[in-house]
């Protein structure tokens, strides 16, 4: 068989085992949803939409028993401190584009954080109107602390799935993320087939 011919066999396989993955998680009783408080719709417990809201706050809450008191830091303000950090600069548009952040809200944690001289502003010199944000020593240091309860949230949450339900979660991850992050995203329902071309690389 031609190395081509392979590679397409082996992403069938691994699109029909991601699939059965998926389907095997829906089946699960332990991740069937609760019962609704409310009506059916976008208010019903049952939505995707309500559970991906309740995820968040859980992957949250450690951040703010531990640290936004501690180090005077609203979750926006770390939300920044973290891109800084993985971007090394930025412009605030910039930081905007990674984090899907409101430009507001980030203008304003960037105003906190230079204010506690956790991130610098200079002008590019290739371009004065741009100002290129940078994490200081102090916010490098302040970034850093949440390292490790990153990383111990992400083992914990992770743990319960196999290396092959992690890398589907994260395809379907990052196929909402563009489907947000489309100018088109309230034009209708996505084509038909689509969770299928993902699944099958």
């Amino acid at each position: 068989m031609r190395k081509s011919g392979r590679a397409e066999s082996v992403r069938a396989v691994r699109g029909r085992e991601a699939v059965g993955a998926l389907r095997a998680i829906a089946s699960d009783d332990r991740v069937r949803s609760p019962p609704a408080l409310v009506g059916d719709g976008a208010l019903s417990q049952r939505t995707v939409w309500f559970r991906l809201m309740k995820l968040t706050n859980l992957i949250n809450r450690p951040f703010f028993s531990r640290y936004a008191e501690r180090y005077r830091l609203t979750i926006n303000d770390a939300r920044v401190l973290v891109a800084l950090a993985s971007m090394r600069e930025a412009a605030a548009h910039e930081v905007c584009e990674a984090t899907g952040m409101h430009p507001m809200n980030v203008s304003r944690s960037v105003a906190t954080l230079r204010k506690q001289a956790r991130v610098s502003e200079r002008r590019d010199p290739e371009n004065r109107r741009r100002k290129i944000l940078r994490l200081t020593p102090k916010g490098l240091t302040v970034c850093r602390s949440f390292v490790p309860d990153m990383n111990r949230m992400s083992d914990f949450l992770l743990a319960s799935m196999s290396a092959l339900e992690v890398e589907f979660l994260s395809r379907l991850v990052d196929l909402l993320i563009r489907r947000l992050e489309t100018t088109d995203s309230h034009s209708g329902a996505a084509a038909s087939g689509r969770i299928q071309r993902l699944a099958h690389g």
